[in-house]
């Protein structure tokens, strides 16, 4: 009876013991709930702002790229590759705009250079072609009138130039042509009148430094310059397709010899007419250079 009694109890309290079992303790983790919503912020936030920057690095390079290939190409509206969500006083954007606006002005101004000396080197071998052609016609009417000794041709740094003794067009003293040499005065004008608007003629007379004293002339720089009008007036008047506007007359006297005037020979080499031929838009053509 005893031993059932004890049985019971031991039996009691082991169920005892079962049911009060310590709990085991545990650390508080409760606050890793907020943490975690705080590195999730966190990291949202700096994929954000990773991802922001990226994308206007990304922008910025392409706008570039676009800026470079405007410059490089030439390609019109430049300001289309400016990105749209840049304000017009956003400094960066400004200055690729006047860099690239400058560019664009450098650019024109080559663009038009090149052009201008395009022109000019057209304009000069047009005008050189002119200038050999009239030189060509006046050479064979020298050799087919026997004139190799009284009148010349040749190239100058304004054109052609020829030269005419004075004793086949003037009696010496004299400032009237001699009678049958307006044939001279003739051909060559009619070589103006092929070129009429395009080359010009420039009568120059000269003398020797002989002094001279005539009741019409007081001075060689008075023949001279007769001589010269008189020559240029039978150009015109022998062709009625020269334009006078295209002519002018210039007399030196003695003051541009070609030779010393120290004998006869040379002193015949200084009474002369010349006539510069050269083309009217020659001024043109030096600034262009």
């Amino acid at each position: 009876m005893e031993k059932g009694r004890k049985r019971e109890k031991w039996r009691k309290l082991s169920v005892a013991k079962r049911r009060k079992k310590p709990q085991e303790e545990h650390v508080d983790e409760t606050w890793l709930i907020p943490y975690s919503d705080l590195l999730t912020l966190l990291l949202a936030l700096f994929i954000v702002l990773f991802a922001s920057s990226s994308v206007d690095a990304k922008k910025f390079e392409q706008m570039g790229n676009a800026f470079k290939k405007i410059v490089e190409e030439g390609a019109a509206g430049n300001q289309a590759y400016v990105s749209k969500e840049k304000g017009p006083d956003d400094p960066n954007v400004n200055a690729v705009l006047k860099a690239m606006e400058e560019q664009d002005k450098k650019k024109e101004a080559n663009e038009q250079e090149k052009a201008k000396k395009a022109a000019a080197a057209l304009l000069k071998k047009q005008n050189e072609e002119k200038i050999e052609a009239f030189k060509k016609q006046i050479d064979s009417y020298i050799a087919a009138e026997n004139l190799g000794t009284k009148m010349t041709t040749k190239y100058s740094d304004e054109g052609l130039l020829i030269t005419i003794r004075d004793d086949i067009l003037f009696q010496s003293g004299s400032a009237e042509l001699s009678a049958g040499k307006r044939e001279i005065a003739k051909e060559i004008g009619e070589l103006f009148a092929q070129g009429k608007g395009t080359m010009e003629g420039i009568v120059s007379g000269h003398t020797d430094n002989v002094p001279i004293s005539t009741s019409i002339y007081s001075s060689n720089w008075e023949l001279s310059v007769a001589r010269a009008v008189n020559f240029m007036e039978a150009i015109i008047q022998e062709n009625s397709e020269v334009n006078p506007g295209e002519f002018s007359a210039r007399g030196y006297g003695e003051f541009r010899p070609v030779a010393k005037n120290d004998i006869a020979a040379n002193r015949e080499k200084n009474r002369r007419v010349e006539i510069m031929v050269r083309p009217i838009n020659r001024d043109t053509l030096d600034e262009d250079e």
